[in-house]
C-alpha cells in the first residue's frame, strides 16, 4: 500500500493495483470502459465509489473514466 493524495488535499492509502491504474490513466488521459478488461472495470468502479477518479458519459453515451483536475 502507498500513500496517495486526493485533489482536495486529503491523503489516502491506495493499493499497488490502484496506483498502477492511476499511472495508466496519467498516460492515456481518459479511459473508455470498453477498453478495460473485467478486472480493471471492477477496479475503476471501486475507485469511482471511493472518490479517487471521475466517471462521465461522453456524447456517444459511452462511459469514460478520468482523473480529477486540480
Amino acid at each position: 500500500m502507498r500513500l496517495g493524495e486526493l485533489v482536495s488535499g486529503l491523503r489516502i492509502m491506495i493499493t499497488n493495483e490502484q496506483r498502477g491504474f492511476f499511472e495508466m490513466m496519467k498516460e492515456m488521459g481518459e479511459v473508455k470502459i470498453n477498453d478495460l478488461d473485467e478486472r480493471n472495470q471492477r477496479l475503476a468502479e471501486e475507485m469511482t465509489s471511493m472518490g479517487l477518479i471521475d466517471r462521465q458519459q461522453n456524447e456517444e453515451k459511452e462511459v469514460v473514466y478520468k482523473l480529477f483536475e486540480r
